[in-house]
C-alpha cells in the first residue's frame, strides 16, 4: 500500500489549513509592507529628492511627518473601536482607502499643501492595519504558530522599505514609489479580506470574536515604553537618509543602499516572538532598546559609508523587533484583547513619533540634525530601564 493511500481526508484538510494559514501570514506581512514600509516610511526615503524638487522644505517635511503620526494615532484608536465590535474587515478596507488616496496625493503634489495633506492621509493607513491583522491572526492561526505569525507579519515593514528602495533605485522617481504603494494596497488589502482559512470545528478555535479588554492601568508602562521608542526613532525615519548623505558624503546610489539595508534588516523583526520565548519581554525590550538607541546615536558620528550602513542595519532590525515586542506587550497586558491592545500601543508609538517630529520641525534649523539624533538616541535608551517597572503576569 502506497503512502498516499494511507493519507486520510483529515490529513489533507490539515495540510490545506496549514497552507492557508501561511498564505494569511504572508498577506498580513504584505499589507504591513504597503501601509508601513511604503505609504508611511517612504517619506524618509524620498526626503532628499523631495527637497531637490522644491516640493517642500525641511521644516515642512517635519510638519508633514508630524501630521502623519497624528492621523496614525487617530486611525489606531478608530481601528481599536472597530475591533471591539468585530469589524476587522472595515479596518482593512480603511487601510486600502487611506493608502490609495494619500499616496496618490503625494505622488501628484506640486506644492507643499497637497504634499502635507497626502502624507497625513497616507500615514493613517498603517494605524488601521496593525490591530486588524493581529486580531485576525490571533483567531485564525493555530496556537503553536500564532506568535511567530504575528512577528512575521509585523516584519513586513522591512519588506516594504526594501521594495520602495528598489523601485526608487531602478525607476529613479520618488513619485512612482507612492503610485506603486497605491496599486499594491488595492491588491493585498482585498486579498487579505477575501482569503479564507479552513479550520476544524469552531472557526475561531474556541476564541471569542468579541474582545474582553483588561484594565487601562495594565497598559501604562507599555505605553510609556512605546512613546519613548517612537519619539526617539522619529528623527531617523524622517531625516536618516538626509543625514547619512550630508554627514558621510554618500552619493545617490550609496544612500539608496543605506536605506535599502534598513528595510532588509527590518525583516529580522520576524524573530521577536522567538526572543520573547527565550528571554522574556523585559530582557528582550531592554536589550533591544540599548541597541536601537546606540544605532540612532551612531549616525551623527559616522565618518564613512560603512559606519552609516552599520547604523542603518541595526536601526532597521531593532526597530522592527521592538514593534514585534509591542504586540507581545499588548498580549501580556490584555490577553483576551490582543488586537485592541496592539492598536492602542501602536498608537502610543505614533504619539511619541508625532511629538518627536513636531519638535524636530520647530528646532531643526536652530539645533541641527546631529543634536536631534543624539537626543533621539538617549530617549530610546531610557526605555531600557523603564521596562523593569512593568509588572509580570501572575502566571509568569
Amino acid at each position: 500500500m502506497t503512502s498516499s493511500m494511507n493519507k486520510t481526508p483529515h490529513h489533507y484538510k490539515s495540510v490545506e489549513s496549514k497552507t492557508a494559514q501561511r498564505i494569511l501570514i504572508a498577506l498580513g506581512a504584505s499589507v504591513v509592507a504597503v501601509a508601513y514600509g511604503m505609504a508611511r516610511f517612504a517619506l524618509g526615503l524620498s526626503t532628499p529628492r523631495i527637497l531637490d524638487d522644491h516640493i517642500a522644505t525641511e521644516a515642512q517635511i517635519g510638519y508633514a511627518s508630524s501630521l502623519s503620526f497624528i492621523t496614525y494615532v487617530g486611525s489606531c484608536f478608530l481601528s481599536s473601536w472597530w475591533l471591539k465590535n468585530q469589524k476587522w474587515k472595515l479596518s482593512i478596507l480603511a487601510v486600502l482607502a487611506s493608502a490609495v488616496v494619500g499616496c496618490l496625493l503625494i505622488a501628484f503634489s506640486a506644492h507643499a499643501v497637497v504634499f502635507i495633506l497626502g502624507v497625513g492621509v497616507a500615514g493613517s493607513a498603517a494605524g488601521f492595519a496593525s490591530g486588524a491583522i493581529a486580531y485576525r491572526l490571533v483567531r485564525e492561526l493555530d496556537p503553536a504558530r500564532e506568535s511567530r505569525g504575528q512577528a512575521i507579519a509585523n516584519a513586513g515593514t522591512g519588506i516594504g522599505v526594501a521594495v520602495a528602495t528598489l523601485i526608487l533605485f531602478f525607476v529613479g522617481s520618488w513619485r512612482v514609489v507612492f503610485i506603486s504603494a497605491a496599486v499594491l494596497a488595492v491588491i493585498f488589502c482585498l486579498w487579505f479580506c477575501v482569503h479564507q482559512v479552513e479550520q476544524r470545528g469552531n472557526p475561531l478555535e474556541g476564541k471569542s470574536a468579541a474582545e474582553k479588554r483588561g484594565s487601562i492601568s495594565a497598559l501604562v508602562v507599555p505605553a510609556v515604553l512605546t512613546i519613548l521608542m517612537g519619539a526617539g526613532s522619529s528623527v531617523y525615519w524622517t531625516y536618516g537618509r538626509s543625514l547619512a548623505e550630508t554627514q558621510t558624503g554618500l552619493a545617490e546610489t550609496q544612500s539608496l543602499l543605506f536605506w535599502g539595508l534598513i528595510g532588509v534588516a527590518g525583516i529580522g523583526g520576524s524573530f521577536s516572538g522567538d526572543a520573547v520565548a527565550k528571554f522574556g519581554t523585559k530582557i528582550s525590550w531592554s536589550a533591544c532598546s540599548v541597541i536601537l538607541g546606540a544605532s540612532v546615536l551612531l549616525l551623527p558620528f559616522s565618518t564613512s559609508a560603512v559606519w552609516a550602513c552599520v547604523s542603518g542595519v541595526l536601526f532597521g532590525a531593532l526597530y522592527t523587533v521592538l514593534c514585534g515586542l509591542t504586540i507581545e506587550l499588548g498580549r501580556e497586558s490584555w490577553p483576551e484583547a490582543v488586537g485592541g491592545a496592539t492598536s492602542i500601543l501602536f498608537a502610543t508609538i505614533a504619539v511619541g513619533q508625532a511629538l518627536g517630529s513636531l519638535i524636530i520641525g520647530f528646532s531643526v534649523a536652530l539645533l541641527g540634525l546631529p543634536t536631534l539624533f543624539i537626543a533621539g538616541g538617549v530617549l530610546v535608551l531610557v526605555g531600557a530601564g523603564v521596562v523593569w517597572l512593568k509588572k509580570s503576569r501572575v502566571k509568569d
